[in-house]
Parts: structure tokens; sequence; C-alpha cells
């Protein structure tokens, strides 16, 4: 499955070219020829409301192509749609890495779709992991063409899913604040971290099954679990199932950490531990940690455990461990809530 589209505008997004035609000249509208780029925008849409990320790579004036997605009432897609914008000059190869390399995506999980056959053959000349199909020559075939493609099926389609576009978008918009920072924790505190933890809530299950499924980075015994498996543990009495929904003041980051904790009086065993790569580093993990140590104290354990099994992506948690945890061992006394997260 793929996660993102990087769309050309000139004759993909709308009929003509705004550089020659002018911003009122392209062809957007009710009636054909601008109709089937509505319609494809429309089909376009529909994915980004099921996940899918959008980016835009065009040769263009950026302030010619603003002037259309801004301005032109025909525009299904908005600014806010995107989340990642290269209108510019560049060779659209190095655009496609710098759109990767800033939605922290990998090459493979990207699609691209551009008019032009010359750009569709650098493409795959030159970024071969991006997965490059035949545009139609013929636009009326665009929205079709689209619902064809075998790249975004799912299926099950969690909340997260669904909010994963906007998440891309309002992520531009902190990198974007955090350049009026110098000092990071006075930038970590003024976005209103916000962390709510659920204690065995069956209803987060099919979520919680696919972090465990897709989470590598921050995953200290990567294992994944089905949504059978965890229904399992809920309902019994000897382990807890803890996750966290997380919001700023930006927006909502959706189930983004889980953890399945044996309960064993006097110690709690972390058997997993894992955190989407969206909030690592912003005090989440330590936050969670914290409240896992509040629920072991409540129910009269000493001290967490973890267990660590090293993988190749997983360092993030290795370095984590080693920083609050001596010999995968804390007090549940020593887990210490940031001062800028909010328990909720």
């Amino acid at each position: 499955m793929k996660k993102c589209i990087v769309l050309d505008l000139d004759n993909t997004l709308w009929g003509g070219v705004v550089g020659e035609d002018g911003p009122r000249g392209i062809a957007l509208g009710l009636t054909p020829p601008g109709a089937y780029f509505v319609a494809f925008q429309q089909a376009l849409l529909d994915l980004n409301h099921r996940g899918i990320i959008l980016a835009i790579a065009s040769a263009n004036n950026e302030s010619d192509a603003l002037e259309v997605i801004d301005a032109n009432p025909n525009m299904i897609l908005k600014r806010n749609h995107f989340a990642a914008m290269r209108i510019n000059w560049s060779d659209k190869t190095e655009n496609i890495r710098s759109i990767a390399q800033e939605l922290n995506i990998g090459l493979d999980s990207m699609v691209f779709l551009d008019d032009n056959p010359e750009n569709r053959a650098a493409m795959r000349q030159f970024v071969p992991e991006v997965e490059t199909p035949e545009l139609p020559v013929d636009p009326r075939e665009y929205a079709q063409f689209l619902h064809t493609l075998p790249y975004f099926e799912a299926n099950v389609i969690t909340d997260e899913d669904k909010m994963r576009g906007n998440m891309y978008v309002t992520e531009r918009l902190r990198r974007e604040a955090e350049k009026q920072f110098t000092d990071r924790d006075a930038f970590l505190k003024s976005l209103g971290f916000r962390v709510e933890i659920l204690k065995d809530a069956s209803a987060q299950v099919a979520r919680l099954s696919q972090l465990t499924e897709k989470t590598n980075q921050f995953n200290t015994n990567k294992k994944p679990l089905t949504v059978e498996e965890i229904d399992a543990f809920i309902r019994d009495p000897h382990y807890a199932v803890l996750c966290a929904r997380v919001t700023d003041k930006f927006g909502d980051y959706g189930i983004t950490a889980f953890a399945l904790v044996q309960k064993l009086a006097p110690v709690w065993h972390i058997e997993s531990l894992l955190l989407s790569c969206r909030v690592i580093g912003r005090g989440v993990e330590e936050a969670f940690l914290a409240a896992i140590a509040e629920s072991a104290r409540a129910e009269g354990a000493e001290t967490l455990d973890i267990i660590f099994t090293p993988t190749e992506k997983n360092m993030p948690a290795k370095i984590f461990i080693e920083k609050n945890f001596t010999g995968n061992t804390v007090a549940v006394d020593a887990a210490v809530m940031p001062s800028w997260v909010t328990l909720v």
C-alpha cells in the first residue's frame, strides 16, 4: 500500500499551463474540459479523506500556481490539503526526494502522477523506488484511472488513517512555528501537549494492532499482535493494555502510543512499548511511561521492568530505555512527567 501521491499541476490538476494561460485562463470548471479536472481533484480528495497524503511537484512560478490553488472557486484541492509543495524550477526527481525527506516517508511509499511523459521517464530512471504509472492522455479518463490503481486499498481503515493527510499538513505548520523559537523546550511548551491515557480500550484494538505491525523505530519488542490477541489481553486480569491519544494546539495526532504490561506485584513487566514516529522526541514517551508508572503505583507495584529486543531500526527505543531505565528497570516513583505535557 502507498501513502502519498505527488502531483504535477499544469494539465494534471487543471487544464492548460498557468504560466502561459494565466490563473484565469486555465481549464477548471463545471463544463468540459475543465470538468474532467474537477472530477479528478474530487477523486483525489476522496483518497485524502481516507488518509492518503497529497503533495505537489510542479515546474511553475509559485505565485501563479498558488493564485489558482487559493482563489479559483472551482479548485477542489486547496493549500491545506497538501502536506508538502515543491513549486519551482528544480528537477522533479530532486523535489520528490526532498518531499520524502520532509514527510519522513520512504520513496517506495510514493506515487508520482504527471501528464508529461518525459517527467515520468526521468522519475522511473532516476528514482525507480517511486511508483510512476502512465497517466492517460485524455483527462476525461483521469478520475477513473485513479480508481483503478491498486496502491490505496486497505482492509481496515482506522480513524488515524483518515486523519493522516491532515496530520502531515499540521506537521508543516508546527515546523513553521518552531522557526520562531531558539529554545526547543519553549517551543514544546507552546504546543500545549495533552496526553489522554486509555486503559483496556476495546474500541481501539484495530488501531493498536496496526501500531504493532507498522511501528519500527520506537518499538521495544517488535511483535505484531492481531485484534483477537489484543482483545484477549484486555480480558485477562493479569495484563494491562494502555494506549495514549495525543493532541496539541495544531490538532489531533490520534492514538500514537501502546503498552502491553503484565501485572505481577511488586513488579509490572512491560512486554511491549511503542510510539508512533510522529510524536517521538516531544516528551510523549516520558509522559506515557509516567502514566504507566502511576497505574502500577495505584495497584501496589513498586517497579517497572521492560523487555528490549534490538532490531536494525529501533535505536530510538534503545536510547529511551538507556536514558530512563537502569538495567531495564525503573522505580515507579522515578518516572517523571515532562513539564510541558498535560495528562488527561
